[in-house]
Formats: structure tokens, sequence, C-alpha cells
């Protein structure tokens, strides 16, 4: 349960995903900004619980084998860590979005992106982790999101730009770890069955 709930965690990352909230809706009034985020995190779990209720079916519709799965959520999460690593997250999304972003970009494809996507199938179907299990896992690490993301305009005074990008390369660096294991899983995985 932990480990599934420190990988959800890393794969949404809420502190690399701070810099990207707060340039959508870092400006808007104090009240409406916690609706937002609120919200946002709110339809980023039902998104996720979908994935996580209906993957294997997906999985089994498509004819793909789990350890295609594994290789493939680890190439994504390597290729988002990369760019959390190597660029700053809110240089990924425009000024479109500023007055109400619903739906895009926080809940998807930041908090709910293809790599909690694929991260949740995975822990559904080849980790075997049961259903009610994953959904309150993964409630917890929302709510954490929602508690980094809601005084997160103090918390970037106090950590100041550098002190943001400094935790946003922390995560993405472990993201990177994350990411690589997968991959090797998947590998050995195919080449073992």
């Amino acid at each position: 349960m932990l480990e599934s709930a420190l990988l959800l965690f890393l794969v949404i990352d809420p502190f690399g995903n701070l810099p990207v909230v707060l340039a959508v809706v870092g400006d808007a009034p104090a009240a409406h900004y916690r609706r937002i985020i609120i919200r946002e995190t709110a339809l980023a779990f039902v998104v996720l619980a979908l994935f996580a209720y209906a993957g294997d079916q997906v999985l089994g519709y498509l004819n793909i084998e789990r350890a295609s799965l594994t290789v493939a959520g680890g190439v994504i999460l390597f290729l988002i860590s990369l760019k959390m690593v190597f660029r700053s997250a809110a240089d990924l999304f425009d000024e479109n979005y500023r007055n109400d972003p619903l739906l895009f970009p926080i809940a998807v494809p930041l908090l709910a992106g293809p790599s909690a996507i694929t991260t949740v199938m995975i822990l559904r179907s080849q980790q075997q982790v049961d259903l009610t299990s994953l959904l309150l896992v993964l409630a917890a690490v929302l709510v954490v999101t929602c508690i980094v993301f809601l005084p997160g305009r103090r918390l970037s005074t106090h950590l100041g730009p550098r002190g943001v990008r400094a935790l946003e390369k922390l995560m993405g660096l472990l993201l990177n770890l994350v990411a690589v294991n997968m991959m090797l899983v998947g590998v050995r995985t195919f080449f073992s069955a």
C-alpha cells in the first residue's frame, strides 16, 4: 500500500506541478483559487478511478500484454521525468486557461496524465492491487496533492522560484529512477514468459 502510494505520489508529482498550477491560476482570487484546486483534484480522481476500474478490460480488448504496458509506462514516465529535470513545468502550457481551467490542464494531463493513468493500470493489473485499496491510495495521494496546491502561493513565496524549481528537479530525478525500474521489470517479464 505504502509503495503504491509513494509511486503514485511521485507520478502525480504535486511539487513538480505546483509551478504549472501557479502559472495557470496563481492570479485568481483566493476563494476562486481554492474552488479550482478542489474541483480539479476531484476530476483527476474520477478520471484515474475510471481507468483503475476499466483498465484491465481496455488491455484485454486491445490484446495488450502486461509487459508491454509496463515498458510503455516506463518510457512515458522517463520522458516526463526528463522534461521535469531539464525544463520548467510552467513552460508546458500557455495562458489560455487562466480564467477557469475546467479539466484541462490541471486535472488532465497534469494530475491524471498518461503516466498516472498507466501507473494506475499497472498497479491494478500487474501488481494485483485490489480496486478498493487502489481507490483509497489514489484518494489519499490526491488529498495530499490538494493540500500541497492549496497553500501553493505561500509555499512558492517561501521557497522562491529557485526553491520550487529545485524541488521539481528532485521529484524528476526520483521519477526517472522509477521509470527505468519499470522498463527493466517489463523487459524481464517479457523474456521470462
